[in-house]
């Protein structure tokens, strides 16, 4: 006999979003905790299998996958994609419904995981329907506070005040702490705090332990210019790389022999490839695409300063594993992005009304390599004493998810 538990991940988003090992690793990461620590894990995905990203992750995991591209298609649409948002969102609930219960089926569950807010109503239902502990996991939020008090705004985001909703109900709900304030989104949507957990991603610790040298690491990924800047993200508008383009031209008037390096994919490219072209800075910026993430620290040992400007908050792993390989980084003071950036300190924080000084900031920091190990180094120190490993972070949800289930079981001490 085995005492071997079972989970249900249910998620709109795959394992990997820009293909296999590239991208944010938080799903990952989470999936393949669970399935090396023994617990039989299925993952339903609204994605269909092609998309560069593989089912091939533990031999614990298995992945049912599908998908409805024409109503993707129609949610970008303008003017229909309100319409194609509701038809996807309703269609992923039916098609997870029905899957979830030919696994039910033939499968005892121990535990639903409903992740990110198309996967948590559903996860709710069969919560519901099957009598199992339920858990609701969030990657941050991209509402405001102020937005939840607005009629316009909560009707644009019914399916994120939905998804809250359905949280409130659940066992455990984990919100990460990626400078989004989060967790005050919650309360407000009256998620009891017993219930909340609002935890940082973890970092593979691992791969900053040491990192080559600078020259190693250009050399290794053909870049020989004396300065470059680097920039890591999804290319979405609410990303802002438009910002980092736009400084480019005076940044290279003082320091001509620099370059940008922006890494990711996204529906922005195109625009922010046109805006180079625009600005006259095309060869000065190479747009690296999706690098796997194992690549990612030799980019980093390989840049002079990391550049973050996104809306809402700067929070995410890009920044946070920016200051673990101790680099000196400029970004933007929003969120709660200055409870780990301290200006002058750790980094340089910009207030919105100074983004007309970012070529002035850089160039500064360009000429004094002195100020930026300084940077860079304090940054590390906060990292090395501030962040968790994913084998830590990992850890500690899994003891929680244990407890939910023993007390579902009765056999809670």
């Amino acid at each position: 006999m085995t005492n071997k538990k079972t989970i249900l991940f249910i998620s709109a988003l795959d394992l990997w979003s820009m293909g296999d090992g590239k991208g944010g690793p938080a799903l990952y990461k989470t999936l393949n905790g669970y399935a090396s620590r023994g617990w039989q894990t299925f993952f339903i995905t609204g994605n269909q299998k092609g998309n560069g990203t593989s089912n091939s992750i533990n031999e614990n995991i298995q992945v049912i996958r599908f998908d409805a591209p024409s109503l993707k298609y129609l949610t970008q649409v303008r003017k229909l994609g309100f319409l194609g948002k509701l038809l996807w969102w309703l269609y992923f609930q039916v098609i997870v419904f029905i899957k979830a219960q030919k696994i039910y089926s033939k499968t005892k569950i121990d535990i639903v995981y409903g992740y990110e807010i198309y996967g948590v109503p559903v996860a709710r239902l069969l919560s519901v329907l099957w009598k199992v502990p339920m858990v609701s996991r969030f990657q941050g939020s991209i509402l405001r506070l102020v937005w939840m008090n607005k009629f316009l705004w909560r009707v644009r985001a019914w399916e994120h005040l939905i998804a809250f909703k359905m949280a409130s109900n659940s066992d455990l709900v984990i919100m990460t702490n990626d400078g989004s304030q989060g967790d005050k989104l919650l309360r407000q949507m009256g998620v009891k705090n017993e219930k909340i957990r609002f935890w940082m991603n973890g970092l593979d610790m691992e791969s900053f332990s040491k990192l080559p040298s600078a020259k190693e690491a250009r050399e290794s990924i053909k870049i020989f210019n004396k300065n470059v800047l680097l920039s890591i993200s999804r290319l979405m508008k609410l990303k802002r790389v438009d910002r980092i383009i736009n400084a480019l031209p005076e940044i290279l008037k003082e320091h001509p022999d620099t370059i940008l390096l922006i890494l990711g994919t996204g529906p922005e490219q195109d625009q922010l490839e046109q805006l180079t072209v625009k600005l006259g800075v095309k060869e000065y910026v190479r747009f690296e695409g999706a690098v796997p993430h194992s690549k990612v620290p030799e980019y980093l040992a390989a840049a002079d300063i990391f550049l973050s400007f996104y809306d809402w908050s700067n929070v995410g792993n890009p920044l946070l594993e920016a200051m673990m390989a101790g680099k000196c980084i400029v970004t933007l003071n929003n969120g709660d992005t200055a409870q780990f950036i301290k200006n002058k300190e750790n980094g340089i924080l910009l207030e919105y009304d100074q983004l007309s000084k970012l070529p002035e900031v850089i160039n500064l920091l360009l000429s004094d390599i002195s100020v930026r190990n300084l940077l860079g180094a304090n940054a590390r120190k906060f990292a090395l004493k501030n962040f968790w490993s994913w084998t830590d972070r990992i850890d500690a949800e899994i003891r929680e998810v244990e407890t939910l289930t023993e007390r579902a079981s009765g056999h809670e001490e």
